[in-house]
């Protein structure tokens, strides 16, 4: 552990659906201030625009992306933590774990002093290097991306264009900004050399379509490698895994940090009910089951992206740039990529903790989509999300007003949350749309299409 916060870290863009895990934390208000709203994503390449990513075609509560930078998002979390309790113990290192019948004995070192202590789970957040996996014995597979990265903080003296739009270069060198507050921009590069000026080399991609731009109040240049792996398993005995410590991606679609984040709101409220004894043990499988798979997707999407930004050829980048084209053009399409770039399109389906009957609309393991108001038995309309903000489960039971009348009657758990949907039904909606994304996401494309930055 650090012996304090990062100053500055690489990651931009938090996407949609992690907005909707901190709304359910409370927490969406510092993002939102702090943050810079990004509606679209913008690529071009041989001096023209190819096309442009709308995140308010995904259906989303949040149509936008917010562009903040990582160490902000450190501290809006660090204080959530404090807030309930908790703390953040830094300069502190883990370097022993034994497994015990009841638990793990875990071995800390800090300030040079070695100190056992007692755990019924460990969860290792500890990152790439992390020690928890390399003592569980839990194996990292993957490749090593060849080319470097490099990133750095800007002013575009003379840009002309709106700030709320992610702009992706597809040159040699690829360049990516990313907006962050007080019209700043982060730009990502791949480096022509291990020594070339940075700066200069973005400057000569941004002047093939803006030759007035110059980049000023340069700060935090820095050139860093990354990696394609996914842990083995997310789950070793009472050790566990998450974040990067599970799995690390290509910064292209920016989805790392993000993924990160929605690695611990998934584990988090399936380990409480396990240390409260509410639930069994066997309910931590349901973990690897969801989130491993999201994890192996991200890391394959990356690679195909980033290989589709490195082309140098020029028919295998005329081929892309078509697609490209072609992708956005088509309504349907376009849909898609801002689902899935909103990172709405997560399904949990296969996990064994749900049950049910798919059938062809809305099913077990799908995400709660955004809908239209809907009318409890008791209180006001809201959206049918808003139902489920609690520490609780929340059992929704739907139907017209004659069911919700029926319901009453002879419903006797102690608490339920009963829902009279008019007939403009949000459930026949979802059940269109989450047939729409399906049936895309098993489509093929020249391309995967994206943007973005670590996250």
């Amino acid at each position: 552990m650090l012996d304090a916060p990062l100053g500055w870290d690489r990651a931009t863009v938090v996407h949609p659906r992690s907005m909707e895990i901190f709304e359910a934390l409370g927490r969406t208000d510092p993002f939102l201030d702090q943050g810079v709203k990004v509606r679209a994503a913008r690529f071009h390449s041989g001096g023209e625009t190819l096309g442009e990513l709308d995140l308010g075609l995904a259906d989303s509560r949040y149509c936008f992306d917010v562009g903040i930078s990582e160490e902000v998002t450190e501290s809006v979390l660090t204080a959530n933590l404090e807030e309930h309790g908790g703390a953040v113990m830094r300069s502190t290192r883990l370097v022993g774990l034994r497994s015990q019948p009841d638990g793990v004995a875990a071995t800390i070192e800090r300030n040079g002093e070695h100190r056992e202590v007692m755990a019924s789970w460990v969860v290792g957040c500890d990152g790439f290097h992390s020690a928890a996996r390399e003592l569980a014995g839990i194996e990292f597979t993957g490749t090593d991306v060849e080319t470097p990265w490099a990133v750095f903080d800007a002013t575009l003296d003379g840009w002309e264009e709106e700030f709320d739009v992610n702009t992706a270069y597809l040159d040699s060198p690829p360049v990516i900004l990313t907006p962050l507050p007080g019209r700043r921009w982060r730009a990502y590069l791949r480096p022509t050399s291990d020594s070339n000026d940075l700066v200069a080399d973005a400057t000569e991609v941004i002047h093939r379509y803006k030759p007035e731009v110059t980049l000023a109040e340069v700060e935090n240049a820095a050139r860093f490698r990354c990696h394609s792996l996914v842990a083995a398993h997310f789950r070793s005995g009472r050790v566990l895994l998450a974040g990067d410590a599970a799995h690390v991606c290509s910064p292209t679609e920016g989805h790392g940090m993000n993924t990160v984040l929605q690695d611990a709101f998934n584990l988090g409220w399936k380990l409480a009910l396990v240390c409260k004894g509410v639930a069994a043990p066997g309910l931590l499988g349901s973990y690897e089951a969801e989130r491993r798979p999201v994890a192996l997707r991200v890391v394959e999407s990356g690679k195909a992206v980033d290989a589709g930004q490195g082309m140098t050829q020029q028919e295998e980048r005329a081929e892309r740039n078509a697609a490209i084209r072609q992708t956005y053009a088509d309504p349907d399409l376009a849909h898609h990529e801002a689902v899935a770039a909103a990172e709405l399109d997560r399904s949990y389906a296969g996990s064994g903790a749900v049950a049910g009957d798919s059938g062809n609309g809305l099913g077990p393991g799908d995400r709660l989509p955004d809908t239209p108001p809907v009318h409890p038995a008791a209180g006001s309309p809201c959206a049918l999300h808003e139902l489920a903000h609690n520490p609780d489960h929340t059992l929704l039971v739907l139907g017209g007003p004659e069911a919700a009348r029926a319901t009453s009657s002879t419903w006797s758990a102690p608490s339920r949350t009963r829902t009279r949907i008019r007939r403009s039904s949000a459930l026949s909606w979802a059940f269109r749309e989450r047939r729409k994304i399906r049936r895309l996401a098993e489509s093929t494309r020249p391309w995967p299409i994206s943007s973005g930055s670590r996250t």
